[in-house]
């Protein structure tokens, strides 16, 4: 292993299980390090607009030193232009999507010798374990993650009574046996330990070996002034085949982030511009296209 390449971590693990809330936390501990994190979504990181020493694009730099990229559709893209950068990063975190396999992403570390996989991370949601992982339509793609980590970590663990957390970590450990567990709740945990797990061997996967999955996947816009009160009562008619929801909006109250997973709806003041820009993602029994169209635009007329 070089000892120049750049460590690589990926923080993985299903939708809405607290992925953002850790990498902000990593953004903001940093500790020295210039971190590059790549991310799918810049609204949800909810950087307060006093830490942005400037914007271009697809990338923000932070004041700290650290940088965010866009991956958009291109991870190899967005790897290549972090490592052109004429300052390179200490350290590079992925924040994986939540439907995603990790160590298929691991393997892009693999294609570029001053790149190195320092560790997958993988987050595993205490409120909703048993749903992902009994749901015939989940199951398979909730277990490779939780298969690829090098670090375990049970998030929520505020919103649930500690057996169910001790429940939790017995079965996680049965599982995976030689993999260290830990508890966080709101994304706190030691940036040294995350970013220092230091995987001695490249992790390998069959690249022709890819999840399978049919989820519905919608995206739009929602304008201004429709009150978030008639967007959570959207949703929830969408239940329980909706899994995720996401977006940066904005009411007559501000501008806010909402987040839908395991079937609780949470809003979150937002410092910046909103751009309406909603995402939904759900089971194949969530409606088509076009009846979410028409259930969003319902929500719009009445504003």
């Amino acid at each position: 292993m070089s000892t120049t390449s750049i460590p690589v971590t990926i923080i993985a693990g299903f939708l809405g299980c607290g992925k953002t809330s850790l990498l902000n936390h990593l953004l903001a501990n940093a500790k020295g390090r210039r971190l590059a994190a790549l991310v799918n979504d810049f609204g949800a990181l909810n950087i307060d607009s006093e830490l942005i020493a400037a914007q271009n694009g697809n990338q923000i730099s932070l004041a700290n030193g650290c940088v965010c990229c866009s991956i958009g559709d291109d991870l190899t893209k967005a790897l290549a232009e972090v490592m052109m950068q004429s300052t390179r990063p200490d350290h590079i975190v992925i924040e994986a999507s939540g439907v995603a396999d990790p160590a298929r992403i691991a393997a892009f570390t693999q294609v570029d010798r001053d790149l190195r996989l320092d560790g997958i991370v993988t987050l595993v949601d205490a409120t909703a374990h048993h749903l992902h992982a009994d749901d015939p339509h989940l199951a398979d793609n909730y277990h490779r993650q939780v298969t690829a980590a090098h670090f375990l970590l049970i998030s929520k663990t505020d919103l649930v009574a500690e057996g169910t957390v001790q429940s939790l970590e017995t079965t996680l450990q049965q599982a995976k046996p030689e993999t260290p567990i830990a508890a966080i709740a709101h994304g706190q945990f030691d940036s040294d330990i995350i970013l220092g797990l230091g995987v001695d061997a490249p992790h390998e996967t069959p690249l022709s070996d890819a999840i399978r999955h049919d989820f519905r996947h919608w995206a739009g816009h929602m304008p201004a002034h429709v009150p978030r009160a008639d967007v959570i009562a959207a949703l929830a008619t969408l239940a329980p085949n909706l899994l995720r929801a996401k977006g940066v909006l904005a009411d007559d109250d501000g501008a806010y982030v909402l987040h839908y997973a395991g079937g609780q709806v949470t809003t979150s003041a937002f410092d910046g511009v909103p751009s309406g820009h909603f995402v939904l993602i759900g089971k194949p029994d969530l409606p088509n296209n076009e009846d979410l169209d028409a259930l969003l635009k319902k929500q719009k007329e009445c504003a």
